[in-house]
């Protein structure tokens, strides 16, 4: 597949290669290294310099889960807030509080609104589920305490990027399967929600040459479930195989051109749309997988997360 960039996009891989001409894969590279690495890119090519008034650390404990979280307050006023549970990506191996800073402040500044970035437990060292379990857990108790937040809790949203798409739609799901409080809307930045043997189109012409290749995937797959004896089937794994879609939040799912991802999450927002749910569906042309880290250098990518903002601010005020 012949990929031509976004311009912008093209000058930051461009100055990668000079920098880098022969940089080892991500799947050869220690955990500690991976995720150090993947913090810098956050600190280095998204906007730095985002103030909000109040950002403060704490730990949500709920059904056997300690969850550290960080909450991004735009605003300090009395009055309750409306919010997003952030969950960020990297491939359910990679990322914290600090890798999705810059969008979760963007995102409280431009939407208007309260984030509670969850720092989920991460593979290797703690394989599938238990990422969703800290989610959930975490998710239902800002849902059931959303006043101790200084939030609204009929105006709280959910959303992430990557693996924190595919937790974000596997916890809409799980809540709604169990007739339990849901989020007011949900945001799905090129969610995984396919996760095992399960092939696109987009996977197959973008298995090489992108940010996120098959190697990459398969990497993040066994960390997160290698050596467990899994269901491939479990709608915890792959949100797309829910038995039932009807009554999830409203959806908003993004993609990018050049990510093998893209597939599935057009699928997604197509199983969401014929079950009822009111759900929309944008692909950004010219970029690849990971683009929300690169709002500072890449102007479409900014743009894309101001879309997002707008989504969210239409939904929740």
């Amino acid at each position: 597949m012949e990929i031509e960039l976004d311009p912008h996009l093209a000058i930051v891989v461009e100055k990668a290669q000079q920098a880098n001409p022969n940089p080892p894969h991500p799947a050869d590279i220690p955990v500690d290294l991976f995720r150090a690495g993947y913090v810098l890119q956050g600190q280095t090519q998204a906007l730095q310099g985002l103030i909000c008034e109040e950002v403060y650390d704490s730990m949500i404990d709920n059904d056997g889960c300690s969850v550290p979280v960080r909450v991004y307050r735009a605003q300090q006023t009395p009055a309750l807030q409306p919010g997003l549970i952030f969950i960020h990506g990297g491939g359910f191996t990679i990322g914290n509080l600090d890798s999705h800073d810059s969008l979760c402040r963007q995102f409280a500044l431009q939407a208007g609104i309260t984030v509670v970035a969850l720092d989920y437990r991460l593979a290797p060292e703690n394989k599938f589920p238990a990422a969703v379990d800290d989610c959930l857990a975490a998710t239902r108790w800002i849902l059931g305490n959303a006043e101790a937040l200084g939030l609204r809790a009929d105006k709280i949203a959910i959303g992430g990027d990557s693996a924190g798409g595919n937790l974000s739609a596997v916890v809409c799901n799980e809540l709604n399967q169990s007739a339990e409080a849901l989020p007011a809307c949900q945001l799905l930045i090129y969610p995984g929600v396919r996760l095992v043997d399960f092939q696109t189109e987009s996977r197959q012409q973008l298995e090489t040459g992108v940010t996120l290749d098959k190697r990459t995937i398969d990497h993040f797959n066994d960390m997160y479930v290698g050596g467990l004896d899994i269901d491939p089937n479990d709608p915890r794994l792959c949100p797309a195989l829910a038995p039932a879609l009807k009554g999830a939040p409203t959806a908003h799912v993004i993609t990018a051109e050049y990510d093998p991802l893209r597939d599935e999450g057009e699928e997604y927002y197509q199983l969401l749309s014929a079950a009822g749910v009111t759900a929309t569906y944008h692909c950004y042309p010219g970029l690849m997988h990971n683009f929300v880290m690169q709002t500072a250098v890449v102007p479409a990518a900014n743009e894309a997360v101001l879309d997002c903002a707008r989504f969210l601010k239409e939904q929740l005020h």
